[in-house]
């Protein structure tokens, strides 16, 4: 089992378990750094210790999405509108997703923002970096050190790329671009790069020489899920930022 650790304003022992910080389902908005293994594990505890089953319970929604959409969210927000009719008398929706629009975290925002008394909803996500900072003040965070301490595959490429001229950060960007569009990668491989380029930037104490690069990568991080911006653009505006 992997152990969890909360993020925020709040302290917390980093050495529980996710069992530990969820004796008791007091928040409304859950938010956890993980993968499939995390969603596995949380169902287990919500069945084991608050008789919440994922199995044959009309009041339990799982859904897992590649892009959570503006869509997405008007069904969420429509299956939350409906009482629970079992016995427990909870609703309990967990959300996996890679990433989410910015127009879906604004209509999730209204939903979180007043849900019903019965509800109670866990998003999982591979990094706090793509949520809107509105949104996570809806968010108890719980963070996942198993997933986040992993080694970024980009991490090697990330301080390479900040050594290189423009024309061969351009060329760099394209190779990736293409490798998502063949389907060899995806959208979050892009994300995980940026994210090696930040770390490789903080932990080597380069933040005087890359700070418009830093400022750059907040940008597109922001566009990046939304449906319409092209990946080769914002990737090539990090690339071309000195």
């Amino acid at each position: 089992m992997s152990r969890p650790r909360l993020a925020g304003n709040t302290e917390y022992n980093t050495d529980m378990p996710l069992s530990n910080h969820l004796k008791i389902i007091s928040h409304h908005a859950y938010c956890l750094t993980g993968d499939l293994s995390t969603c596995v594990e949380l169902k287990t505890l919500l069945n084991d210790m608050h008789q919440i089953p994922s199995q044959a319970n009309p009041d339990f929604y799982e859904h897992k999405y590649e892009i959570f959409t503006i869509d997405d969210a008007r069904n969420l927000k429509s299956l939350h509108d409906t009482r629970p009719i079992g016995p427990t008398g909870k609703k309990v929706f967990i959300i996996s997703t890679h990433g989410i629009t910015i127009e879906a975290q604004n209509a999730l925002l209204k939903l979180l923002e007043e849900p019903g008394d019965y509800a109670h909803f866990f998003l999982i996500i591979p990094s706090t970096h793509i949520l809107l900072p509105t949104v996570k003040s809806r968010l108890l965070f719980i963070e996942n050190d198993q997933h986040t301490s992993a080694v970024n595959p980009f991490k090697s490429d990330a301080e390479k790329f900040l050594s290189m001229s423009a024309a061969k950060r351009l060329d760099y960007i394209k190779k990736l671009v293409d490798e998502i569009s063949k389907e060899k990668r995806t959208r979050q491989d892009a994300i995980e790069f940026l994210n090696a380029v930040e770390v490789e930037i903080y932990s080597k104490n380069k933040l005087r020489d890359n700070k418009k690069i830093l400022e750059s990568i907040a940008l597109v991080r922001s566009y990046i899920y939304d449906r319409a911006p092209s990946i080769k653009m914002l990737l090539e505006y990090v690339a071309l930022t000195k």
